[in-house]
């Protein structure tokens, strides 16, 4: 059984983890035998650099081991302006589109801006690090965007349990983040709070990360 990581910081050492990196700095990096998605993150990016930046990103994505754009989104408890963000964030959208790779999106306090930057979105969108409660991700579950949770699953509170079990299996993706939490266990979690078989869950997973990222 195949354990998919879709979202994390550190390299996979398991060889039935199939993990894909997230790199939102050192663009030169190689990326041979890797699995990576590589974005301008809303923490990081700067008015003065963006436009040298957003060019570094383009030359890297091309790359066919970079399954992904991002993570990239909206966070209002960032530091970076507001309107730096949303051109940063449109960029993206419009590079993943002409690249036709999905989206990786990290969304802090912004959800209805970031559903209306992907209105008119034709790639796959996974927001990643889920840990809402249900009437904000309602209009993602209902966009048909995917959702990817990770470690909250562990010790869940009500409102992220009520989310959890609302999003459909179709839409669920798993993920470690920046945690060193493993992957297996996130798993194995999700099938207990949702009272299915972990096999099932991993073959649902397995089909979900093969629509999203073409693997």
């Amino acid at each position: 059984m195949m354990f998919m990581d879709v979202h994390t910081h550190y390299p996979a050492r398991d060889p039935d983890v199939l993990a894909i990196e997230n790199r939102h700095s050192g663009f030169e990096e190689p990326v041979d035998g890797l699995r990576v998605s590589t974005g301008l993150h809303p923490w990081y990016i700067r008015p003065e650099t963006l436009d040298a930046d957003f060019e570094k990103l383009r030359r890297y994505a091309v790359q066919p081991e970079v399954l992904a754009i991002g993570e990239c989104g909206l966070d209002k408890l960032a530091a970076t302006d507001w309107d730096t963000q949303c051109l940063a964030f449109e960029w993206q959208i419009a590079l993943a589109e002409e690249m036709r790779k999905p989206l990786v999106i990290h969304c802090v306090k912004a959800f209805e801006e970031c559903l209306a930057f992907l209105k008119d979105t034709s790639v796959p969108v996974v927001f990643h690090g889920v840990n809402n409660r249900l009437s904000l991700i309602r209009p993602v579950i209902g966009a048909g965007y995917f959702l990817s949770f990770g470690r909250t699953l562990l010790h869940p509170n009500p409102a992220i349990l009520e989310t959890f079990l609302a999003v459909p299996l179709e839409q669920l993706l798993l993920e470690t983040d920046d945690s060193r939490a493993d992957i297996r266990e996130i798993y194995q979690t999700a099938s207990e709070l949702r009272n299915i078989p972990e096999k099932q869950i991993a073959l649902q997973l397995e089909s979900n990360f093969s629509k999203v990222f073409k693997q």
